[in-house]
């Protein structure tokens, strides 16, 4: 009887313990939702602090979550940022400026990447391959130089580095194709030259049938080592940019971590190459790193450079100044 008695308390106690429980965790605070965040970017070597920023719960802290959705192009980016398909854009600035120039309610709020005249502060190339004849860029005229589109990045870098040569840009056959044929395209011969980024560049470079050597680096001819230019970055729509100031201050702030880890420990980052474009490791080994840029935060001094080459070509014929690509977070 003493015994029966005693399991009955014993089960009330437990009863009692539970709905004591439950009552807590009913009234405890509940985690507020993270706000998702429609990243459209390229597949390219700056996309890869994102990832790692959404990987380590760097967004997660900030209350974000990233739904990344990779796009052809910059000009396509821009285009899914004007339509409201994503929220915020990646590709390299050229094509913000052009979307800006003409009408497009789009502005840069981060910069991922700078380059500069330093030796080793250049993330973008004209390569040929090893076995080409060319030695210098006047070797190009007469022949075929792949972009990877128009009205971007590497039409301006053409078309700069050419012209401080002294060739016409129209001299040269332009052929339009995604970095990742361009590789093929020098091994075959459908190109004489290639403009390539990383991890583009790295893989070219290694490969038996290419091992791709550079004639030109950087995207504006003659940087002096002072002078910083933005090479890519983030971008939002005017409308959505300014009713989210502090969401991408947040976003800023996630990116800035993932950068400082890559800083701290480069061979992280060139573990997330190997996984994320299935490098080889001797491959992500030959990629530059060049994070070392200051301020994360859009400023229109870096920007400057690039508007003063699109106007020396006639690819802007607005009086568009650099502080108008740019939204301010303050």
């Amino acid at each position: 009887m003493k015994s029966f008695s005693r399991r009955i308390c014993g089960l009330v106690l437990g009863l009692a313990a539970l709905g004591a429980l439950n009552t807590a965790l009913a009234q405890a605070p509940s985690q507020p939702a993270l706000q998702t965040v429609r990243i459209g970017g390229l597949r390219a070597d700056s996309m890869i602090r994102l990832y790692h920023a959404e990987r380590a719960g760097y967004l997660a802290q900030e209350g974000l979550k990233a739904e990344f959705t990779l796009l052809g192009s910059g000009p396509a980016v821009a285009s899914a940022i004007v339509s409201g398909s994503v929220d915020v854009g990646y590709s390299a600035v050229v094509p913000v400026i052009f979307a800006r120039a003409n009408q497009q309610p789009v502005r840069m709020f981060m910069t991922m990447a700078t380059e500069s005249g330093a030796a080793g502060q250049q993330g973008t190339w004209i390569a040929v391959p090893g076995a080409s004849p060319a030695r210098s860029l006047k070797d190009l005229a007469g022949k075929t130089v792949a972009i990877n589109a128009s009205g971007a990045l590497c039409e301006l870098l053409v078309r700069d580095h050419l012209a401080k040569a002294g060739v016409a840009y129209d001299a040269v056959k332009i052929v339009v194709l995604p970095f990742p044929q361009m590789q093929a395209a020098l091994q075959t011969g459908n190109a004489d030259a290639a403009c390539l980024t990383e991890p583009f560049f790295a893989a070219a470079k290694l490969a038996p049938q290419v091992r791709a050597r550079a004639l030109a680096a950087g995207m504006v001819a003659d940087l002096t080592p002072q002078t910083r230019v933005a090479q890519d970055g983030m971008f939002v729509r005017d409308d959505w940019g300014s009713a989210n100031k502090e969401v991408l201050r947040k976003l800023i702030k996630a990116t800035a971590r993932a950068t400082e880890d890559f800083r701290k420990k480069p061979s992280l980052y060139r573990q997330q190459m190997v996984q994320e474009f299935k490098l080889t490791p001797a491959t992500a080994d030959q990629i530059a790193i060049y994070f070392d840029f200051g301020e994360l935060s859009a400023q229109p001094r870096d920007l400057q450079p690039i508007l003063a080459a699109m106007q020396r070509h006639g690819l802007l014929k607005s009086d568009l100044k650099a502080e108008d690509v740019v939204l301010p977070l303050n």
